[in-house]
């Protein structure tokens, strides 16, 4: 038997070697593969990790802050907040029981198909982290259900009612446009707040599924920052004491509020005198351009938008002819009619076709060629002169003008003064207007520009179209010269009161026109409220002295005239009125349309001298309370007046007015030569002390020390009535004539 050698010493150990070494690398390669796979979940992913694995334990309940107030001018709150519940589910708490709880709730809660299948939609797009976010199921419920859900809460998990801040607009639609709404956010717009929220604020947390956004707000204020509740909670979601008491709640910060230049005692009264279906009143301070009361009707009632509409009463809103969801004063424009002459009148004597002393013979109508337009009085007016043609609106007058003006000198003018172009309004969505040259009706009407074009836009007919907000600019550049920025927002102030941001008036220009121009059209925008034979003559005060101009702007063409009752509806006749007083320095400027109701001189002349009315008795009020004020706080040993209704708690209203540029009244601005340099802005004046303020008074902060008061004057006699200046004679046949060379009125063909 063969004996197989032994093998030569350290074969085997060199055979085990390869071996080692594969096995030694590869326990080291293990180690460092769990090394780096470590550095990478504790330091590289440690905290999106933790947040997982808190989120799997801990339930963060939102607390919403509460959104600003908006307040008047005297501090009277028009927006708050009341507390409200809603029901929210959150996906991961629910589990495999989702769709049951949802057909409790639904049940429980009376909700309708719409949100029964938007709360059914949101469940199946919670994926991954979306699944231990809540979402609100129902909004604002009642407390018959709230009862109802806190006996079954035990039955419903992943529910819970949540204590939500709902916005309040305590005086409904009134004012609805001017202040907006607020309704919830769709899928889309989330995403794109929320890109905007990380960019701009990244303080603020981001909207989540079920958030009201505002629609058509007044003003972007900042909103305020929401807190939020951990709750520590096991599998049967029951709280412990897993996280300290004083790290379980972040409380909310409150939005900043809004003070408007509103007086809402004017605007309550616009509400109540405007009869109109459809329209506007817009009343402006002359001296700053804050609106003082803004009406537009027919508004949603904000309240009802805010909470979740259902998709048929949207749709009744959609398909109302009457357009709710329009804000006219902005949004919507129309023919401005014979309020349109003063700027006729302008265009013609600043271009020359007119002198301030020119006359033009009315028969009753104008021929060009083989047209003939109409005047409003059928046998005519005789001869008449700039102060006439404003007076009784005589429509042959400026049908001469328009003739010989064109339809580029009549558009120079309309947008040197705010017309045809955007007013810069604070809200959105405002649209220009139109007051066509030349090259619009080339572009966009068939046959392109023709001769008598402009015989119709000096009337405020044809194509020239004007927002009420632009009437409301125009007239009061009429009035003072300044051509305003129309705005609502006087200042921004905390929830404490303290002023954070103010707003001065803004300038957009100085139309530049000669004073005989301007106090050519004064004249005669005073003799259509003044004069017997004007239009707006029975709607005069004896209490103070108006300027205005009425307008009847047609809307579809009848071929004879006809009583506004006789005629459909949206046939109908617009009816304009534009108004400043008091015309020695005004201080307010009224425009009213009221849409679809015949002649503006019965249908929208009362409701603006009302309101003009109405502001000057508002004015003598304020002026008595502030002086008794006086005498009070004199005999009390100065002590402080009480803060006006509606002020925020703790509010120490102080005195002080806010300052406005101020120009003298009827002084026009000198005309402007090539290379001449524009004059100095006129200083800023005081105002009248009876005059309402355009901002509240600072709400908090110490009181400035006030000068020793005088005893109280006894009341002055009352004056007598203002007298309206005595009328002038109509121009006889034998006045001046525009001659051959001058422009002379066309008669016969």
């Amino acid at each position: 038997m063969a004996m197989i050698p032994p093998s030569a010493p350290g074969a085997a150990q060199k055979d085990f070697r390869p071996r080692l070494a594969w096995a030694t690398g590869l326990v080291v390669f293990t180690f460092l593969a769990l090394a780096g796979r470590l550095y990478q979940l504790q330091i590289l992913q440690g905290d999106e990790y933790k947040e997982k694995a808190e989120e799997n334990f801990v339930k963060e309940i939102r607390m919403p802050a509460d959104r600003g107030h908006i307040l008047d001018r005297n501090r009277r709150i028009l927006v708050d907040s009341r507390p409200s519940y809603d029901v929210t589910l959150t996906p991961y708490f629910c589990g495999k029981q989702c769709d049951d709880v949802l057909a409790r709730l639904g049940a429980m809660l009376s909700m309708s198909q719409d949100e029964l299948e938007r709360a059914r939609a949101q469940l199946k797009s919670a994926r991954k982290l979306e699944r231990f976010r809540p979402f609100t199921v129902k909004v604002d419920i009642a407390r018959e259900e709230l009862d109802q859900f806190l006996v079954n809460q035990m039955d419903l998990p992943g529910v819970d009612v949540q204590p939500i801040p709902h916005r309040n607009y305590r005086y409904a639609s009134l004012g609805g446009h001017l202040i907006g709404y607020m309704n919830e956010a769709g899928p889309d717009e989330l995403k794109r707040l929320n890109e905007d929220i990380e960019r701009l604020t990244p303080d603020q947390g981001p909207y989540l599924l079920g958030d009201y956004v505002g629609r058509r707000v007044l003003f972007a204020a900042p909103l305020g920052v929401d807190g939020h509740a951990l709750l520590p909670v096991d599998a049967a979601q029951v709280a412990d004491d897993l996280i300290p008491e004083d790290q379980r709640v972040v409380p909310s910060t409150p939005g900043h509020n809004l003070v408007l230049s509103i007086d809402w005692r004017l605007q309550e009264f616009a509400e109540k005198t405007f009869p109109a279906t459809a329209g506007v009143v817009l009343a402006m301070d002359a001296k700053t351009g804050f609106l003082l009361a803004l009406v537009d009707r027919p508004a949603p009632d904000p309240n009802k938008m805010s909470g979740r509409i259902t998709s048929a009463e949207l749709a009744a809103i959609h398909s109302d002819p009457l357009q709710p969801e329009l804000f006219r004063a902005i949004q919507q424009h129309y023919h401005p009619g014979s309020t349109f002459k003063a700027l006729t009148s302008i265009a013609a004597m600043e271009e020359g076709i007119f002198k301030p002393s020119t006359s033009v013979f009315c028969p009753g109508h104008f021929r060009m060629g083989s047209h003939v337009w109409r005047c409003d009085k059928e046998r005519g007016h005789g001869y008449v002169d700039f102060e006439h043609a404003l007076g009784a609106s005589c429509d042959v007058f400026f049908y001469e003008a328009g003739a010989r003006l064109g339809a580029d000198a009549i558009a120079k003018w309309a947008h040197a003064f705010g017309l045809g172009v955007p007013t810069e309004f604070d809200l959105p969505g405002e649209v220009p207007g139109v007051v066509p040259d030349v090259a619009w009706h080339d572009k966009h009407i068939k046959g392109g520009y023709q001769k008598g074009m402009p015989v119709n836009l000096a009337i405020g007919q044809g194509d020239v179209n004007v927002t009420p907000m632009q009437q409301l600019v125009f007239y009061s550049a009429l009035a003072t010269g300044i051509l305003w920025k129309p705005q609502i927002v006087t200042r921004i102030e905390d929830a404490d009161g303290t002023v954070l941001k103010e707003f001065g008036p803004v300038e957009r220009g100085r139309p530049a026109i000669q004073k005989s121009t301007r106090d050519t059209v004064l004249k005669g925008l005073l003799a259509a409220v003044n004069q017997p034979f004007g239009t707006a003559y029975s709607h005069r005060s004896t209490d103070f002295i108006s300027a205005g101009k009425t307008g009847t702007a047609q809307v579809v063409k009848l071929g004879k005239r006809l009583k506004a009752e006789a005629v459909p509806y949206f046939e109908r006749d617009h009816a304009w009125f534009a108004a400043f007083a008091p015309v020695e320095d005004p201080e307010i400027v009224v425009v009213v349309l009221n849409e679809h109701s015949g002649f503006g001189a019965t249908n929208a002349a009362p409701t603006a001298m009302a309101l003009v009315k109405k502001y000057m008795e508002l004015k003598a009020q304020d002026a008595a309370e502030r002086a008794g004020g006086a005498a009070v706080a004199q005999a009390e040993g100065a002590a402080p007046a009480a803060a006006p209704a509606g002020a925020a708690p703790g509010a120490t209203p102080s005195p002080v007015a806010l300052p406005a540029a101020v120009i003298p009244a009827i002084v026009p601005v000198p005309v402007a030569t090539p290379g001449a340099k524009a004059p100095p802005a006129a200083p800023p004046a005081a105002r009248d002390p009876g005059a309402p303020q355009d901002r509240a008074p600072p709400p908090a902060g110490p009181a400035a020390p006030r000068p020793p008061a005088k005893a109280p004057a006894k009341a002055p006699a009352k004056a007598p009535p203002a007298k309206a200046p005595a009328a002038a004679p109509m121009p006889r046949d034998d006045r001046p004539k525009l001659g051959a060379g001058d422009g002379g009125a066309r008669r016969g063909a």
